[in-house]
């Protein structure tokens, strides 16, 4: 950005220092001056006080562009945002990384998300903190290392909100139309190969247009031996503006059309879904089923609700999130309202910098934490972590999860059993088999609204025109990758 190069004069000071050790004062002074030697030498005292004053030497060396109490406030928050969001990504790809069940196709764009989102947390974080409260750079000579930070932290930027949008296509396709073919690990791979490949095309500009430069000015008393500025320096007028609307649109608008366009298709799907199978339970095939689905009926309309819920919540976190951040950028390079005052757009630029970085904390939580798999690892790996946690709740927990999908099981094979018992037996066992054929119905149709409305891992199914099998057995029925138990 133009104004990373700070045009105020403490930005310019080096060169008014390399001016003044420069200039020699030998020459005859013009005959102008020598009628009022006086005035010239009273001018000149100003001039230097002004411009190599010893207070504005030592505020220079302390390399600061914002003022307590913004300073300590600003470290302090930066310092919440990158410890919850590392500590929480951390969590999920150990999650996986731990137990093999836990290594499905989907769960793998999860996983990339995290990791995305751990490169802003430990690279782009503190870098962009350190360029938001410093006058000049204070990392070396180095231009490649200028180029590689400017590079890795659009890098990860774009992976985040590409890896974010892939997971809603995937659910989208999932749940819509639920007959395709399951994703495999190995278009998993090229997908996620495809999106690191397309975020380091996207950020290139910023390797090629970054550069360093530094100057001279040998001040041992301070410490300076040199001041150096990162800048970009594009090859058209006005290039950082056009960067800067290029990227609104690929790492904003079309993501957030994309997400909230297949999430409200997810939500009709699935409420299309459960009002159809309310009225098979309902139907007068299994009128003897009614009473009892009634009675579910409050409970499956709030998971409902909380379903929807979730995933409006998704899209608004990632609108809200990273909206601040794109406006800004484009309102500098066009227009830049703060002028000189480089305290007050660096402050500015941080808020709306920190609100795109808070996705980065609120990601394992959406992704993760209201996911039950993800959630039970999580529970294990701190349990191991930390004395506080009973191991044994967590394992008893775990435990009571796999009982109940067990009997679930049983009673959907039971109700297939009744229907072929029906089909095949004889006459005199007529009204024994319709009584169990109705029985079995009853709990098909409770178990086909359950797994609709919890869409009971969809994200690991595998599906058929009639029913749907799972990839990983215990995995499948309990996952909640898409639309979790809330």
């Amino acid at each position: 950005m133009e104004w990373w190069n700070g045009s105020s004069p403490l930005a310019a000071l080096p060169q008014r220092i390399l001016y003044l050790r420069e200039a020699t004062y030998d020459d005859p002074l013009p005959w102008q001056l020598q009628r009022n030697f006086t005035a010239y030498l009273r001018n000149m005292s100003w001039v230097l006080n002004a411009t190599i004053n010893q207070g504005m030497l030592e505020e220079f060396a302390r390399n600061r562009v914002v003022e307590d109490p913004a300073f300590s406030t600003l470290i302090f928050v930066y310092s919440v945002l990158i410890i919850v969001g590392a500590a929480g990504n951390s969590l999920v790809v150990c999650a996986v990384a731990r137990k093999p069940a836990m290594r499905t196709a989907r769960n793998m764009f999860i996983v990339n998300l995290a990791v995305s989102d751990l490169l802003l947390c430990l690279i782009t974080m503190p870098l962009t903190l350190v360029e938001i409260l410093t006058k000049y750079w204070p990392l070396g000579r180095y231009p490649f290392l200028c180029k590689m930070l400017g590079t890795l932290q659009a890098t990860s930027i774009f992976v985040s909100t590409i890896s974010i949008t892939a997971i809603a296509l995937d659910r989208y396709q999932v749940i819509v139309y639920p007959t395709r073919e399951s994703l495999q690990k190995v278009g998993a791979v090229i997908i996620l190969s495809c999106i690191w490949v397309s975020a380091i095309i996207l950020a290139s500009p910023m390797f090629f247009w970054r550069t360093l430069k530094h100057h001279d000015i040998h001040l041992p008393s301070l410490g300076l031996e040199y001041v150096a500025y990162c800048l970009e320096e594009w090859p058209v007028e006005h290039g950082r503006a056009y960067y800067s609307l290029f990227s609104l649109v690929v790492q904003y608008v079309l993501p957030i059309i994309t997400v909230s366009v297949a999430y409200s298709r997810i939500c009709r799907k699935l409420r299309y879904r459960y009002v159809h199978s309310s009225a098979l339970g309902s139907s007068s095939k299994n009128k003897g089923c009614t009473a009892s689905t009634n009675k579910r009926k409050p409970k499956d309309d709030r998971r409902m609700k909380r379903t929807n819920s979730l995933l409006v919540s998704i899209s608004l976190i990632f609108c809200i999130s990273w909206l601040p951040l794109n406006i800004f950028n484009l309102v500098v390079d066009y227009w830049n309202p703060f002028g000189e005052d480089r305290q007050c757009m660096m402050i500015w630029y941080a808020v709306c910098h920190m609100m795109g970085m808070s996705s980065a904390c609120s990601n394992p939580l959406l992704y993760g934490w209201l996911n039950d798999n993800f959630r039970k690892e999580f529970k294990e790996i701190l349990a191991s972590l930390c004395p506080c946690v009973p191991v044994e709740a967590v394992r008893e927990r775990v435990g009571s999860l796999r009982s109940s999908v067990s009997k679930r099981r049983r009673k959907m094979k039971g109700s297939g059993n009744a229907a072929g018992s029906l089909s095949t037996g004889n006459g005199s066992k007529g009204i024994g088999d319709r009584e169990s054929l109705r029985k079995g119905e009853c709990q098909g149709a409770r178990d086909q609204e359950e797994t609709v409305i919890d869409a009971g891992a969809v994200s690991n199914y595998r599906r058929g025109p009639e029913t749907m099998t799972t990839e990983n057995g215990l995995q499948g029925d309990t996952e909640m990758t898409i639309l979790t138990r809330v």
